[in-house]
């Protein structure tokens, strides 16, 4: 189930990414239009649009080398990885959309990007751990 996770997260995350392009397209496209308004700091839509992206490739990625090495992820990091992957990119789309956070963003908000980028970092080491491990007891 956990290798699951890892696939069906990135196909969200993927999803997610390809919404944005158009957000991205209508945002330049009329500045003064609805979407436009909507998101006053394009350049960071353009970022979270890049780090959806990135964050679907490694999930597909480990995805790919968990089921083709035989190793089953465990849960808890499944769940981290999904956790950190989602909100990461998701502070660009609210910074998209309330430039204000960029210099001075609420407590919450600051909590959120920190535990998010701990699960991140930990999860994507235990991961890309694991892969190395089970490589190297395959040589």
């Amino acid at each position: 189930m956990a290798n699951f996770i890892f696939a069906a997260a990135a196909f969200i995350y993927l999803v997610i990414a390809l919404i944005q392009s158009w957000l991205i397209v209508a945002s330049l496209s009329n500045a003064q239009g609805s979407i436009g308004r909507l998101f006053p700091n394009v350049r960071e839509l353009i970022r979270s649009h890049v780090d959806y992206l990135m964050m679907a490739q490694f999930l597909f990625i480990f995805y790919g080398f968990f089921r083709s090495m035989g190793l089953v992820a465990p849960a808890w990091l499944a769940a981290l990885v999904a956790f950190g992957s989602f909100f990461n990119p998701f502070a660009f789309f609210v910074r998209a959309i309330k430039p204000s956070y960029i210099d001075a963003p609420a407590f919450p908000f600051r909590i959120l990007l920190t535990v998010s980028c701990a699960s991140t970092t930990i999860g994507f080491a235990v991961a890309g751990f694991m892969i190395a491990r089970a490589a190297w007891h395959n040589i």
